[in-house]
C-alpha cells in the first residue's frame, strides 16, 4: 500500500512537472503577445491624438491633406486584439489535472486567467465599436477616394466630381471629434485598467511557476 502511494505520488509529480513546463512555454508566448498588442495600442493612441489636436483651429487652418489621412490611418488602420494561447491550460482544467499543482496561490490564479481574458475580449469590443464609429464618420463625411491616393493605396488615374473635397474639412465636425476622443479614451483604458494588470498577472503566474519547478528540481 505504502509502495502503491508513493508510486502514485511520484507519477503524479512528473505530471506536475510536465504541466508545468508547458504552461512556462505558453504564458511566456502570452506575455509577448500582449506586449506586441500594448504597442500597437500605443501607435493607435498617439494617432488619435494627433487628428484631436488637428482640431485646433490655428491647426486646422494649416494641416495638409496627407498629413491629416495618415495621422487618422494611424489612429484607426488597426485593431487590438489579445488571443492567447490557452490549450494547456483548458486541457488541465478540463482533466483535473489543475489539481496536481502543489501551490495553492498557483492554482487560484490559473483558475481565474480565463475571466480576466473574458473581461479584456469585452472591453476590445467596446473599443471595436468606438472605432467603427469614426470609420463610418469617415465614409459618410469623407473623400476615402482622395484619402487612399494620400495613402498611396489606389492610383489617381481619375478624377471624380468630388476631387475637390478633402478630409480637412472633417475638422469642423464636432461628431467626428467627439467619436475620436470617446475612441481613443476607451483604448487608453485599455492598456492601462486591462493590458498593463495582465502583464503583472502573467508575471506573477511565471514566476510561481519557475518557484514550483525548483522545488521539483
Amino acid at each position: 500500500m505504502q509502495i502503491n502511494n508513493w508510486n502514485l505520488d511520484r507519477q503524479e509529480r512528473k505530471t506536475e512537472h510536465a504541466n508545468l513546463v508547458a504552461l512556462q512555454e505558453e504564458f511566456l508566448n502570452n506575455r509577448t503577445q500582449l506586449e506586441g498588442v500594448v504597442l500597437t495600442n500605443v501607435g493607435i493612441i498617439e494617432g488619435a491624438e494627433r487628428v484631436i489636436a488637428s482640431f485646433q483651429p490655428e491647426v486646422t487652418d494649416t494641416i495638409s491633406e496627407q498629413t491629416l489621412v495618415q495621422n487618422t490611418a494611424a489612429a484607426v488602420g488597426k485593431e487590438i486584439n489579445f488571443a492567447p494561447e490557452t490549450g494547456v491550460l483548458t486541457e488541465m482544467i478540463s482533466s483535473g489535472e489543475l489539481k496536481l499543482i502543489q501551490n495553492d496561490k498557483l492554482k487560484h490564479k490559473l483558475a481565474g486567467f480565463g475571466s480576466k481574458v473574458d473581461q479584456i475580449e469585452q472591453q476590445e469590443r467596446e473599443v471595436y465599436e468606438y472605432r467603427m464609429f469614426v470609420i463610418r464618420q469617415l465614409i459618410d463625411t469623407g473623400n476615402m477616394k482622395r484619402a487612399y491616393e494620400e495613402l498611396g493605396v489606389r492610383d489617381p488615374y481619375f478624377d471624380s466630381a468630388f476631387k475637390d473635397r478633402g478630409n480637412v474639412a472633417m475638422l469642423n465636425s464636432l461628431p467626428f471629434l467627439n467619436q475620436l476622443v470617446l475612441f481613443q479614451s476607451s483604448s487608453r483604458v485599455t492598456t492601462t485598467d486591462f493590458y498593463d494588470p495582465l502583464i503583472l498577472e502573467i508575471d506573477a503566474i511565471l514566476e510561481l511557476i519557475e518557484l514550483r519547478l525548483e522545488e521539483l528540481r
